[in-house]
């Protein structure tokens, strides 16, 4: 309800905006327009996720995601400082980690509300989350991109001439990102209560 209230207010102000200063005739044509160019967009880009969700099904049922979540089992382990009966949300952990790094990103939702309810339900403050938590947030957020499906998508759509050649780019940024905000948990842990 909140954001849709938002969009409501918004929508609400900019409509009594227009009749105010006379330009409810362009107010009118432009929320038109608007719909128009978002129907447009969302077929146009309707075969590039195709051609990525085809692709994403076939990683998935080769295993390639199921050996991704195994290989980050070990270092995600040590990277995260669960407290008690937390350490439980580590398979969900790995594979929601797996799939968004895939491009996977509808994959992973379930997977990562699984992982923070599982370390929510464990923790003694209620309401309070706790620097695994966090960690996660972060590691979700910033997510390493070793397939940017929906950027390629994107540019394939604008017509770009090589949509894919952004892949080393993303993976650098994303990494650095990454590094960063892990670098970040880990300075800040603990000093919340202080």
């Amino acid at each position: 309800m909140g954001m849709n209230g938002v969009f409501c207010v918004l929508l609400l102000v900019g409509v009594l905006h227009a009749a105010a200063t006379g330009q409810a005739q362009e107010a009118q044509q432009a929320l038109i327009a608007g719909g128009t160019q978002a129907v447009e967009l969302c077929l146009s880009l309707a075969g590039a996720y195709a051609f990525f969700g085809g692709m994403m099904g076939l990683i998935r049922e080769s295993g390639l995601a199921s050996g991704l979540a195994a290989a980050l089992r070990r270092p995600l382990s040590r990277l995260f400082r669960f407290e008690l009966g937390e350490e439980a949300a580590l398979t969900d952990i790995c594979l929601n980690l797996s799939a968004d790094m895939l491009g996977m990103g509808n994959a992973a939702t379930p997977a990562g509300l699984k992982a923070m309810r599982t370390m929510a339900q464990c923790q003694r403050e209620k309401g309070r989350a706790s620097d695994a938590m966090l960690l996660f947030l972060v590691l979700n957020t910033t997510s390493v991109q070793l397939l940017p499906t929906t950027m390629i998508a994107l540019r394939a759509q604008a017509g770009a001439a090589n949509p894919a050649d952004i892949v080393w780019p993303t993976l650098v940024a994303t990494a650095v990102a990454t590094g960063c905000g892990v670098l970040l948990c880990r300075l800040c842990s603990g000093r919340r209560g202080r």
